[in-house]
This record gives C-alpha cells, structure tokens and sequence, in this order.
C-alpha cells in the first residue's frame, strides 16, 4: 500500500501482520486454487480435477517463510490416496510415478534433506522412504534405519526420530509413553533411569 494512502488508513501502517507479502500471496492463490477443486469448475466454466492444481499449491507451501514441507507432504499423500481410491488394486501408492513426480517438483523448490527429515518427523516411515528413493541419499544409510524404525514399538520409534531431529521435549514424552503398565520392578526402574538419564 503507497504510503500516500495509509496515511488516510487508521491502523494500516502494517497491512500485513507478521506475514510477508509473500505469505499472503501464497496463501491466497491456494485457497483460491483449493476452492476451485472443490468446486469443480472455475469462474471460466472450464471443469478441473481435484489434483489439477496440485504442484502450484505444493509452490505455495515451500515458497512461504518457513517453509510449509509437512502441509505440501499431505497433500501429496491425500492427493495419491484419494487418487489410489479410484483405481484398481496393486503396488503401494506411494511408489507410484503420480508421488514420485510431485516429490521431485517439491524437492526442485526445497532440499531432499529437509524433506525426508519432514517425513520422518511425520513419522511416516512410507512418505520418508518415497522421498529418499529419488534422492542422493545412500539406500544402504536409509533402508535400515526405516526398517529398523518400523520393528520398533510406535512410541520408542517416535522417541529415535525426534532424537535424530533434536525435538527433545516430543522425545521425552514418547520416552515416557514407551512405558507399559505391566513392566516388573527392575524393567521400570531401567525404564526410569533411561529417562533420567535423557533429561
């Protein structure tokens, strides 16, 4: 806004809040695009696909400040499973040239690391292997840690992920979920002490 006009404006010294004007921008264009999926047609009449719009939303999300990598990653997910729905059985959804292409288009605009760390942090072990499978990360440093993340119980795998991604105060919660009711003496004390010992 020119300075001219805010100056007739009471309270318009900050038009935008904490957001940037890029925030805002961003924002707009995708609930506009997300309204017009919705809606199944745009102000034109041309008819649209719930997807059509799906890689200039997922710019929207990794273009803001911060970056929004977990919002873009399900999207992606919701995207291919609804997607998944419509068509016939077979490999996993997120194995398929749809997730994979949308997942390269995210990682043009952000960095493989902070995407895979993002699916990790989601824990969601599927959305992080599908990430690192197009990356230049090594499959002998990923494919273990996931696998070795999935035979884990949920909360101990939760409590090793927010470990490897310093969310410490997350990684005591899970530590202490971990916890089970029917645990003997000596169990909950070790069970104690590795949470002491965390703190």
């Amino acid at each position: 806004v020119p300075s001219w006009i805010r100056q007739g404006i009471p309270g318009a010294t900050n038009v935008y809040g904490d957001d940037s004007k890029v925030n805002v921008v961003c924002r707009k264009m995708r609930e506009l695009m997300l309204s017009v999926e919705k809606d199944g047609i745009t102000s034109s009449g041309k008819a649209v696909e719930k997807g059509h719009f799906l890689l200039p939303i997922l710019s929207t999300f990794a273009k803001e400040s911060p970056p929004k990598v977990e919002e873009a990653l399900s999207l992606i997910k919701d995207s291919a499973l609804s997607a998944k729905a419509n068509q016939s059985k077979g490999k996993s959804v997120l194995i398929s040239e749809y997730v994979q292409s949308s997942i390269q288009y995210l990682a043009f605009l952000s960095d493989y690391e902070l995407i895979f760390n993002t699916a990790l942090g989601m824990y969601d072990f599927d959305l992080a292997k599908a990430v690192a499978r197009h990356s230049q990360m090594d499959p002998k440093v990923y494919l273990p840690m996931l696998k070795r993340l999935r035979e884990l119980p949920i909360s101990l795998a939760c409590f090793d992920v927010d470990v490897k991604l310093k969310r410490f105060e997350s990684a005591l919660r899970h530590l202490v979920a971990s916890s089970s009711y029917n645990e003997t003496d000596e169990e909950m004390a070790n069970h104690t002490n590795k949470c002491m010992s965390f703190i």
